[in-house]
Order: structure tokens, then C-alpha cells, then sequence
């Protein structure tokens, strides 16, 4: 029997913008409220060393014991070498992404943590931007959509650019029919004029409510976040 536990389902507005990091601080803050969070990374590129990618860090942060975690880095199907869009990436090595694929390991990880009560909710961070093609006529929505009943956290730079990186993505998601439940800004970026005034202007412009900022808004800010997440 598939067992399926709430998931947080980390997207963004593009690359490099805070998710694996963001992610990493629901998993702590979710330990630290008593919770067995499961964090995962299903598809990843710029697989180069072990133990130093994104996929490591969640792991780690989701196990502390250093076996448990290299072994669940290392279960994920998808991990490509060259640092590019994981559709391109998979190409290189022959491949080819599966969104079916993808679910059923997620779906798996929760199921053998869950059978044993290890897990009472999913972190799962996607690669790249919401709409970064993962394979032919499929992208980071499509997967987010398959990991739904899920609660969409959606990341962004607190860095010039967040203004129309975040209405575009907003748009395109409202014309399919789904919006994010939550809004972070990260400053994953080096910090620029713009850093610290994106939040105020996000909401000023009604793009959307004001966003948590990070680190600004630390523990309060993760509270926030999991209020909306986790109700």
C-alpha cells in the first residue's frame, strides 16, 4: 500500500535562487517542531562529487546518522554530470527524465519510511525554475503536479530581476490554473541595489503578498512558512 504523507513541493522563478537552502531549513525547523521530515531531490545535474550536491544536503539534513544519508543521496534515479537543464543533461548520458518515474521514487522513499513510521512529511525540492523542461513536452510543473495534493512553496532572489521573474512565473502559473501556496525571497545572490526593498515592492506593485525574506526573517519567517505549509 503507497503511503502518502503531506509534501512541501520546493519551485522557483529560475536556478540558484535559495531552494536547496531554504529546503534544508523547513527539514531542521520541522525536526525541531517534532516532525520526521523525509527531504528529497529526485532529479539533479552538476552531479560531479558525492556527498557535495543538493540531493547530500537534504539527506544530511534529513538523517543524521552519515550512512542513512549517502544512502538516500545516492537512491535518486536522476543524477546527471554536466551542470545544465536536466532535459539536455539527461540527453548526454543517453536518457531520458521520467515525471512517472520521478513520482514513484518519491512514493517509494515515503512508503518505506512510512511503513515504519520513520516520516510524517515530504520536502521535495524540483531542479531549476517551474517551468524548466525536464524532458520532451514536460517540465518542473508537470512534476509539481504530480506530486499533488501537495503545498507549493515558490522561491526566488532577492535580487534585481525578482520583479519580473516572479510576475512571470505567477502568470503563467494562474493561466494553468495553479498558484504557489507560499512566497520566499532567498538571498542566494550576491546582494545588489535592489536587495532587501524586492519584498516591500512585491507587494506595493500587487504582485503578490509581501514574501518572508531570508535570512531577514529567520525562525519567525520559517514559522510563517509552515503556518501556510503545514496549517
Amino acid at each position: 500500500m503507497t503511503t502518502i504523507l503531506p509534501r512541501i513541493v520546493m519551485i522557483g522563478t529560475g536556478t540558484g535562487v535559495g531552494k536547496t537552502w531554504l529546503a534544508c531549513e523547513l527539514v531542521h525547523a520541522l525536526r525541531a517542531r517534532g516532525h520526521r521530515p523525509l527531504g528529497l531531490k529526485p532529479i539533479e545535474s552538476g552531479v560531479t562529487e558525492p556527498n557535495s550536491t543538493d540531493g547530500a544536503l537534504l539527506a544530511r539534513a534529513t538523517f543524521d546518522e552519515p550512512e542513512r544519508a549517502q544512502a538516500l543521496e545516492r537512491s535518486a534515479p536522476y543524477r546527471f554530470p554536466d551542470p545544465i537543464s536536466p532535459h539536455l543533461a539527461a540527453r548526454r548520458v543517453g536518457r531520458a527524465v521520467s515525471v512517472g518515474e520521478a513520482l514513484r521514487y518519491v512514493q517509494e522513499q515515503e512508503s518505506l519510511g512510512g511503513s515504519a513510521g520513520a516520516f510524517d512529511v515530504s520536502v521535495i525540492e524540483t531542479a531549476g525554475g517551474l517551468f524548466s523542461p525536464l524532458a520532451s513536452g514536460a517540465t518542473n510543473w508537470e512534476l509539481a503536479q504530480a506530486l499533488d495534493p501537495a503545498k507549493w512553496l515558490l522561491v526566488a532572489a532577492d535580487a534585481l530581476g525578482v520583479l519580473h521573474d516572479l510576475t512571470a512565473t505567477l502568470l503563467a502559473a494562474r493561466a494553468r490554473g495553479r498558484e504557489p501556496d507560499a512566497i520566499a525571497l532567498c538571498r542566494a545572490r550576491p546582494a545588489d541595489a535592489s536587495t532587501g526593498t524586492n519584498a516591500g515592492e512585491i507587494a506595493l506593485l500587487r504582485i503578490a503578498q509581501q514574501p518572508v525574506v531570508f535570512p531577514d526573517d529567520g525562525a519567525a519567517g520559517l514559522e510563517r512558512l509552515l503556518a501556510t505549509l503545514l496549517p
